[in-house]
């Protein structure tokens, strides 16, 4: 990460710490998720290709793990190998690729995109195409995202455009 996104990202925190009283939360905070649950994912095609490790889900593809959801037209799954289920030729699961309409949300937060990668050993999530990030009210968009699940951190990039619904206050005013 260079010096100038590091700025954009501490400004985008200071912009959002200031605006605390209607977000309560940091952007990517309700992101962080739980990565020992399972990973289940349903399709209307699976095509698998052992010999590459891939699995490739096609149509209406809706993905879950704990409460993270994601949906796309396309999401193929890379897996390693796994010596204790060699012959059942099944692995563990170490990165995700989404196309098409991807949309991906947990709680209140949601990001959608034209394509998204989930490193799910790190925890990592990119975003890019036209991504627009949204937290209750509040929206940020720009070209590409990248969320740390386990550390509830991110960045966006790309002309940054950004929306902050102020506090409703209850009572007379």
């Amino acid at each position: 990460m260079t010096a100038l996104p590091r700025f954009g990202l501490l400004a985008l925190a200071l912009i959002l710490s200031a605006a605390g009283a209607a977000a309560q939360q940091s952007p990517f905070g309700s992101f962080k998720h739980d990565a020992t649950q399972p990973i289940e994912i349903t399709s209307d095609r699976l095509t698998v290709n052992q010999t590459r490790k891939v699995a490739t889900f096609a149509g209406n593809v809706i993905a879950g793990q704990g409460t993270l959801r994601l949906t796309a037209a396309e999401v193929q799954v890379f897996y390693d190998a796994d010596p204790a289920a060699a012959d059942s030729g099944t692995g563990r699961i170490r990165l995700m690729k989404a196309t098409g309409r991807v949309f991906l949300s947990n709680g209140t937060e949601a990001a959608e995109g034209d394509w998204a990668e989930y490193d799910v050993a790190r925890g990592i999530i990119t975003m890019g195409g036209n991504v627009l990030l949204t937290q209750g009210e509040n929206a940020v968009a720009g070209e590409e995202l990248w969320i740390d699940l386990n550390a509830g951190v991110g960045e966006i990039k790309g002309r940054v455009r950004t929306v902050f619904q102020p506090a409703r206050r209850d009572g007379n005013d």
